[in-house]
């Protein structure tokens, strides 16, 4: 049996690791999920140039989390638009392209390369952009990759007509575009 005298002592290596800086990805408040959509070098290319319209306290990182966030809204305005029937998408919506069209959305090229990266999401975006992906790919066929690209063209419409002020949280950001689409 050990003694109590043993019980109270800390190892000398946790101490030591204790202050060591951590390797990877720094922590976030909350904890964020990998999913995996297709992307063209284009839209790779675009998020690069979103994170510079970015304040400085936020990152490319937090780049996916304000995409869903403006596809959320756009879809939840689309919903309360038909709320009083029984519809999800408004009757003459008929394809993914005629959605671009009704949000004055430029439509992306026809047929790009697209290759497999993961993006990191927070868990309840990560639901957000479930839900998104349900709608338009039971409406439209869309897959996730397409609803994620979307998202990200909504992301440069919304940074690109409405400028951040500096140092405002992700937060403050996703409150901005509730109240600019609801």
């Amino acid at each position: 049996m050990s003694s109590p005298q043993n019980k109270d002592r800390t190892s000398t290596l946790a101490e030591l690791l204790k202050d060591k800086p951590k390797r990877g990805r720094p922590p976030h408040p909350v904890s964020r999920q990998n999913v995996y959509v297709a992307l063209t070098a284009e839209e790779k290319k675009e998020m690069k140039r979103l994170a510079t319209l970015l304040p400085d306290n936020l990152s490319r990182a937090d780049l996916p989390d304000l995409a869903i966030a403006v596809i959320t809204a756009r879809l939840e305005a689309l919903r309360r638009a038909v709320s009083d029937r029984n519809r999800e998408i408004p009757e003459g919506v008929t394809d993914l392209e005629s959605l671009y069209l009704l949000w004055d959305l430029t439509l992306p090229p026809p047929h790009s390369e697209r290759k497999w990266t993961s993006i990191r999401v927070s868990p309840q975006e990560a639901i957000e952009l479930g839900r998104a992906h349900g709608t338009l790919n039971g409406a439209f066929g869309a897959n996730r990759s397409d609803t994620f690209s979307l998202a990200l063209i909504l992301l440069t419409q919304f940074l690109e007509t409405q400028p951040l002020q500096d140092e405002v949280s992700l937060a403050e950001i996703r409150k901005m575009i509730l109240s600019n689409y609801l």
